[in-house]
């Protein structure tokens, strides 16, 4: 995993530029030692920067998330959708 693609994943997962703690508090649970309140949010600037490797498992707990929160957003979208207006067509 590039430091690239883990910025596009927390850009995705918390919608802007400030990331990197929530991506902390979001990976702490798939932590391999066992679940945490959060990793430490340097180690994820760290792997952002590319000062740090990211680990293994990283991918595939963003992969997850990513999944999870994506479903998610297409549930609402779908209840949105149901609850729209219908426009008129000209």
């Amino acid at each position: 995993m590039t430091p690239d693609l883990l910025a596009r994943a927390g850009e995705a997962l918390r919608s802007g530029e400030d990331w990197r703690r929530p991506l902390a508090r979001l990976l702490g649970p798939y932590h391999p030692a066992g679940p945490r309140d959060e990793v430490d949010p340097r180690m994820v600037s760290r792997w952002a920067s590319g000062a740090m490797d990211i680990p293994d498992w990283v991918p595939e707990a963003l992969a997850r998330l990513t999944r999870e929160t994506g479903e998610r957003l297409l549930d609402v979208a779908d209840e949105l959708d149901a609850e729209a207006t219908p426009q008129p067509r000209i």
